[in-house]
């Protein structure tokens, strides 16, 4: 059985009509895009103040401790320096979002891996232990600690 085109068009306009309606339900809400995965990088670069607090008490006490970076989009150097343990050197790392990740450079020593978060204005690091392989084996030359800092 054929409709006829007339009733045909009437009924195509009438589901037209019902999935439009359906399709803007709830429409009176404004939705914006989505949110980016990825959030722009924390700016770095620049002197840096505040304090170092070694994870062993008894070597090592705490300190004041400075930072200068320079950053170049997500990759970030500078100079990392604490006035106890003689914990300092060159920084090389990188940031992504508010988290930092490297690690500090200290001739003929290992380990010093960097990671940490910037978060309103201040900067949280931990700074893992070095050691001088050649020459003490694994003992801990430098120790490493919790370094907060500011500008």
């Amino acid at each position: 059985m054929r409709l006829p085109a007339r009733l045909s068009v009437q009924i195509g306009i009438s589901v037209g009509i019902a999935i439009v309606t359906l399709a803007c339900q709830n429409s009176n809400s404004v939705t914006g895009p989505a949110a980016s995965a990825s959030p722009a990088s924390a700016q770095l670069s620049g002197a840096w103040t505040g304090s170092f607090a070694a994870y062993d008490s008894a070597r090592c006490t705490n300190s004041s401790a400075t930072a200068t970076f320079q950053q170049n989009g997500t990759v970030v150097t500078g100079i990392l320096q604490s006035n106890a343990c003689g914990i300092g050197g060159a920084f090389r790392g990188s940031i992504q979002g508010n988290t930092i990740t490297g690690w500090i450079d200290m001739t003929g020593c290992q380990g010093g891996g960097v990671s940490g978060t910037i978060q309103r204005g201040r900067i949280s690091l931990n700074i893992a232990d070095l050691t001088k392989p050649l020459i003490t084996g694994d003992l801990v030359v430098m120790n490493g600690g919790a370094m907060t800092l500011g500008r």
